[in-house]
């Protein structure tokens, strides 16, 4: 027999207030009113989308490994096969009571198969977040650092400019030559630390700006293997970041040796993960199996799992419905209301994503490079009818970063900022006219440029909102919309800030101020913008070496603020919820739900550790 049980709320516990703790501490954050109370908030009654974040007190995080600047943590251990795992109660995340079935498949529906296949260099998705593993995690929920392929880690000196990692033993890669099966070692972590931050790129002849993740090591100058298990990490400042910015989710392992093997044929590659490729058929299908090895006892529990090309999104929704794969990600309101009226058994889960959704202006273009113009366009948009208009409710509300981060603004805060704030937008517009006519543009005339949307989810339609909300209030401003002919050519041209304006998201990194550097600085790896200010690099250096939370939160109230006030490097439009539906015999997705749980395109990276209920 199987049991839905509805994950209770969390009791409401202590929360640290910032002079408790320091950056170590495992850090987190309430959400907004807004969040709290839209939990029982969808398209169909009953659907029972959860909205609350939990948070455990200081006292529980004292106990946890990791709670000084000295010491790592471990990986829970896996439970043992047959043996149902949990996660911590969530309010709305519902949890499947059973026994887990060894065996079956897990079957995902999509309109492509992965395009990029080296991890340190792709823009998103890759094979690597089905067959390897990050070497930390992060707590889906709190954030807190966690042990995984890296079993524990500690700072080696004083000023916390030397850090050692210590490989997990026993940990086979899959076995594929030349690897053959052998265990992950230290060589293989350190090849991983200096290739993330392009310390390889001469010699492979790649420019460095190609490794798009390399700002989530920033400062570090050196990683060397001291024995099979141990590598030696040298950083140019206080690693203030390191270990979160290890943890971000693009930053999967691949084993040494992997470059002389090449990325051509993904087939050929072999990663630590729960599951190895067996067949991959561009623009039709991918296909995986058990690794026999998986260090994680007892998983995974599927003996399969298949990526399944379709013509499209309605497709792929009658497929979830005819039971030929095995969940339906991102439903807007019609579709979960079409999930529910044929299949009411269905679960359905929701939590705030870290991916935000934003209008991001090349500054070098001529008109967009004048921040009155930028300033303008963020205080004309009505965020409610542009971000209601494709998700309904559900959606999160930002401005500079993610409300998870302690540091940031929370959502209350934010509907009081100009632009914003719902009650003020008819002032907020008529400032907005105000800055284009100082700006020389009057009601918009000579304003020109194209946006260029990703092809996928909600960003065309957010780019057409936006053309058709300002061209509205400014008759006079031409704004076309380009549409790229694949997600590919997108991201060639982000990436080489070949476009006037781009209308996509950015997944959320794990510190305030690694995010930051990534998108704002002058070095950073995706300021694909090109936004250069001397005052906002400094806040970011400053914050990186920061460890005392109080003064981290001074330097990002001030890096806010000018954001607001004098910078505006981009129109950031929400924060995406993220919601899947399940076949109602999956059991274990709550042991990974959860905002820090990095899932969207990256969702079959703790696959193994889901499983169908016995019936």
């Amino acid at each position: 027999m199987t049991n839905v049980v509805p994950r209770a709320r969390a009791p409401r516990q202590r929360e640290a207030t910032v002079s408790e703790a320091n950056y170590w501490t495992p850090r987190q954050r309430r959400w907004g009113r807004r969040a709290v109370l839209r939990g029982a908030v969808a398209a169909g009654a009953g659907l029972g989308f959860a909205a609350l974040v939990g948070c455990g007190d200081d006292d529980d995080a004292a106990d946890e490994p990791g709670d000084t600047p000295t010491n790592g943590g471990a990986a829970t251990d896996s439970p043992a096969a047959g043996q149902a795992p949990t996660g911590p109660a969530q309010e709305g995340v519902p949890r499947l009571e059973g026994e887990p079935t060894i065996g079956g498949s897990w079957v995902v529906g999509l309109t492509s198969t992965y395009q990029q296949h080296d991890m340190h260099t792709a823009l998103a998705g890759t094979v690597w977040h089905v067959i390897s593993e990050r070497a930390l995690e992060l707590d889906e929920w709190t954030g807190e650092v966690r042990g995984n392929i890296v079993e524990n880690w500690e700072l080696a000196n004083e000023e916390g400019t030397e850090l050692v990692l210590n490989v997990r033993p026993g940990v086979p890669i899959q076995d594929k030559p030349p690897w053959n099966g052998r265990d992950f070692n230290a060589e293989d972590l350190a090849f991983n630390l200096e290739r993330i931050a392009g310390f390889t790129a001469e010699d492979e002849g790649i420019p460095r700006t190609s490794f798009q993740r390399r700002s989530t090591l920033e400062g570090m100058t050196n990683a060397e293997a001291v024995d099979e298990r141990t590598v030696r990490v040298t950083m140019d400042r206080p690693a203030g970041a390191f270990f979160n910015g290890l943890a971000e989710i693009r930053n999967q392992l691949m084993p040494q040796g992997v470059v002389d093997v090449g990325f051509d044929d993904p087939t050929k590659l072999a990663g630590v993960g729960a599951f190895e490729i067996t067949e991959f058929r561009p623009g039709e299908r991918e296909e995986y199996r058990r690794h026999p090895n998986y260090y994680r006892q007892g998983e995974p529990y599927f003996d399969n799992l298949t990526r399944l090309v379709l013509p499209d999104r309605a497709s792929i929704l009658a497929a979830f419905i005819d039971g030929q794969i095995s969940y339906f990600g991102g439903p807007v309101p019609h579709e979960s209301q079409s999930i529910q009226a044929v299949k009411p058994d269905a679960l359905f889960y929701e939590w705030p994503n870290t991916n935000w959704d934003h209008i991001r202006p090349n500054t070098m273009h001529e008109v967009l490079s004048d921040f009155r113009v930028r300033k303008a366009m963020q205080l004309a948009v009505d965020y409610v009818e542009l971000n209601d208009g494709y998700w309904g409710p559900g959606w999160t509300w930002n401005a500079v970063a993610h409300p998870a981060y302690p540091e940031s603004w929370d959502e209350d805060k934010v509907q009081t900022l100009p632009g914003y704030n719902p009650d003020t937008k008819e002032q907020d517009r008529a400032e907005a006219g105000k800055l284009l006519d100082a700006a020389g543009y009057p009601n918009g005339a000579g304003v020109r440029f194209e946006i260029m949307p990703q092809i996928s989810s909600s960003y065309e339609d957010n780019a057409l909102r936006f053309q058709d909300q300002l061209s509205q209030l400014w008759p006079d401003i031409e704004i076309t919309i380009n549409r790229p002919s694949d997600s590919a050519a997108f991201a060639t041209r982000q990436a080489d800030r070949d476009f006037e304006m781009i209308s996509y998201t950015i997944t959320t990194l794990p510190d305030i101020f690694l995010e930051w550097h990534s998108q704002y600085h002058r070095d950073g790896s995706r300021n694909y913008g090109s936004f250069e200010n001397a005052d906002a690099d400094a806040l970011i250096e400053r914050g990186l070496v920061t460890f005392d939370a109080d003064a981290r939160q001074e330097i990002a109230e001030e890096f806010q603020t000018k954001f607001m006030e004098e910078w505006q490097p981009m129109v950031v439009l929400n924060i995406q919820p993220e919601r899947y539906v399940l076949q109602p015999n999956i059991g274990g997705f709550d042991t990974t739900a959860g905002p820090w749980g990095f899932t969207g395109y990256r969702l079959t990276n703790k696959a193994g550790r889901w499983f169908e209920v016995a019936t």
